[in-house]
Formats: structure tokens, sequence, C-alpha cells
């Protein structure tokens, strides 16, 4: 046991410390796995009253989503069915249809609490019978370790538990080179503050290249959707991809009535 222990206790230590320019090589060298955790999920009642009851009911029906329904504790489920909330919204505004197969990116999608629930509407969204779906999630700090000694990857692979054509993938997303139909960047990095409060060296904060990378990877005709919080993050965004000279085709802010965040949610679509 000790041999886990003490590489274990030093990235912990390192984290508390906030020696980010140490903790972040060393967990991409100790690389810690335990395993995926069993989803245990948990009682639902009360979790969503008035208007937010029939809603989550219907994505959750429309989807078959029952089993991540179960599965999924209180905060997941709620949170993941605005992602739901937003993908609808997003693709019917701009009126974008999902082709068959599709191929799709997630940049940064950290334990990726959320991927049953984009697989699920890259599937079925305005289709008769589920289509193909090829999806990958990039992650750049994919070892972190959490309070219960299981890393974000393992907690990612509970999520995905068994999916057809997911794949989770630790790496900068700059090094991801496969042509996609849709990208999807929920809440990416933009201030350093942000950056360094989850733990990341300054070196790998480059948000306009980041941004013009995976934007780059979008077949023509395609989709690139982003998901930022607050006005100030929301306003850098679209500076960001005008720099890079990707003009905004829609966006908007999210109320939702399924869960409050702090701050607003705000959906910008680019079409490549």
């Amino acid at each position: 046991m000790i041999e886990w222990l003490l590489p274990l206790a030093g990235l912990y230590l390192l984290h508390r410390a906030g020696v980010i320019e140490i903790d972040y090589p060393l967990r991409q060298a100790v690389r810690w796995r335990r395993g995926a955790p069993k989803l245990l999920g948990e009682p639902k009642e009360g979790l969503f009253e008035g208007l937010a009851r029939p809603e989550a009911a219907r994505l959750i029906a429309t989807y078959e989503l029952q089993g991540w329904a179960r599965e999924a504790s209180r905060l997941d489920l709620a949170t993941s069915l605005v992602y739901l909330q937003m993908l609808e919204r997003a693709f019917g505004e701009v009126g974008f249809a999902i082709p068959d197969p599709v191929r799709a990116l997630d940049a940064g999608p950290s334990d990726w609490f959320y991927v049953r629930v984009l697989h699920a509407f890259l599937a079925r969204w305005g289709s008769a019978s589920p289509r193909k779906v090829a999806l990958d999630g990039v992650e750049l700090d994919a070892y972190r370790v959490y309070n219960d000694l299981r890393s974000r990857h393992d907690w990612a692979e509970a999520y995905i538990g068994g999916l057809p054509g997911v794949r989770y993938i630790t790496s900068d997303v700059r090094d991801y080179c496969e042509p996609v139909d849709v990208a999807f960047m929920f809440y990416p990095f933009i201030f350093t503050a942000d950056h360094r409060r989850w733990g990341l060296p300054r070196r790998h904060l480059r948000p306009a290249a980041h941004l013009a990378h995976v934007a780059s990877r979008v077949k023509p005709g395609g989709l690139l959707l982003i998901v930022n919080q607050g006005e100030a993050e929301r306003e850098t965004q679209h500076r960001l991809l005008a720099e890079v000279g990707l003009p905004v085709t829609w966006w908007a802010e999210h109320p939702s009535a399924l869960w409050t965040y702090p701050q607003p949610r705000f959906i910008t679509v680019v079409r490549v």
C-alpha cells in the first residue's frame, strides 16, 4: 500500500501548497488511476419543482435518459439537463442538421459528468432513430486526484459507462487532429485567475490558439458551440472569436428553471 500512498500524498501536498509548476507535471508523471467508481445515484424527490418538473421529464423521456436519471447524483442530473437544454436551443436556433454518422469533439470535458446527455443528444436530436456517434473528449488534466482518491480519469470512465463510440483522450486538444462535424467548448479557460485556480501552469493558457485549433478541426459547414459563465467571460470570448476570424452566428443568455447558477450562462454558436 505504501507504494501508492507516497506519490498520492505528494500530489496532495503540492496541490494544497499551490505549487502548480511542480504539481501539474507530477500528476502527468504519476497518471493516477484506481478504476471507475460505481455510480450510486441519489433520491431525486423535490429536485425539480414547478415548471422544471415537466421539462426534466420531457428531456429524460425524449433522449431515453432513464438510466442516467437513476444513476446520477442530484447535482449531476440537474446540471447535465441544463446542458441538454442549451444544446436543443442552440441547434434549433441555427437550424443545424446533425449528420449520420456524426463525429464530435468536446474540448476540455473535465470528468465528463454530462457525457451521457451529450451522446444522447448527438444520437437523437432531429432523428426518428438513433444515429451513429463518434465522440471524443480531450482533457489536458485527466489525472487530477479528487477527495475520494480517484482521479478525474476514473470518474470520466464511470460516467462514460460503456457508451459506444466514445473516447476520453488524455492530451492537449491542440494535438488533436481528427476532422469533426461538431465541436463543443463548455466553459473554456479564458482568465488567468480561473486557470490558476484549477491548477494549470500559465504556459497552457493560450485561449486564442486553443480556440483557433478547435475551430480548425470542424469541417466546412460544421458547428462550434461555446458556453461561458458571466458577462465578462462572454465578452472576452467574443473578442477572441473576432481575433481569430470567427464571426458569431448566434448567441444568447440561457437561464433555466432546472438549476440556478451563481453566474448567468451564455451560449455562442459559430457556423464554420
